[in-house]
């Protein structure tokens, strides 16, 4: 970053923590892309992170008096935002629907992985998977492998197991209980969060 655009940077910052509304208006366009765009790629759900964006800026301008004294104004803004959408995910991962959502985003990402550490977390994420998997019944098993392993849906699974779409669908609701259950035992909910999450910085400036 230029002397001039911290400078200019600072005096903004400065400008939004007397309580200036325009000035933010000018802090929220700058920076209102990088904030939704690293919230739609964790929960890839542009309605979501429309609503985590929002949330950030809001929490931005009622702790405004903080911004004077803030140096590096984007490693800030990444600290606020991580925060925000980890304990939002904390919340959300309580319900069956959003775990399996982040099970299934995890699955896909675990092969990119792109540091040793991640690579590591998401290793023992698959084992404790697996290891809870064990714990379903035959039924609830072979309905879990068919959906995630090999893509089908219910009304696949269904024909394929010559069972009802309601049966799959009640089964499955179960595995994910299960496997929810067992995870958050040996907290590895956290473990999985840490695996679908965000690098350390927003990018280059």
């Amino acid at each position: 970053m230029s002397l001039a655009r911290l400078y200019d940077e600072m005096s903004l910052l400065k400008k939004v923590a007397e309580g200036d509304e325009a000035a933010f208006r000018v802090l929220f366009d700058q920076y209102w892309d990088t904030v939704y765009g690293v919230a739609v790629a964790l929960t890839k759900s542009a309605a979501m992170a429309d609503e985590m964006a929002q949330d950030v800026f809001i929490k931005l301008w009622l702790k405004r008096e903080k911004l004077a004294g803030v140096e590096n104004f984007e490693g800030y803004l990444f600290m606020v935002a991580r925060n925000h959408i980890f304990n939002a995910f904390r919340k959300k991962i309580k319900t069956v629907a959003f775990v399996d959502h982040l099970l299934a985003d995890a699955a896909d990402t675990m092969p990119a992985t792109d540091t040793p550490d991640k690579h590591l977390l998401c290793n023992e994420l698959e084992k404790q998977v697996a290891l809870a998997v064990e714990h379903l019944s035959q039924q609830q098993r072979a309905i879990y492998s068919l959906s995630r392993h090999h893509g089908l849906s219910q009304e696949e699974i269904a024909n394929t197991l010559h069972i009802s779409r309601h049966t799959v669908k009640s089964h499955m609701n179960k595995a994910l209980h299960v496997i929810r259950d067992y995870l958050r035992h040996y907290c590895f909910l956290e473990i999985l969060l840490l695996c679908v999450f965000i690098p350390a910085t927003f990018g280059a400036s």
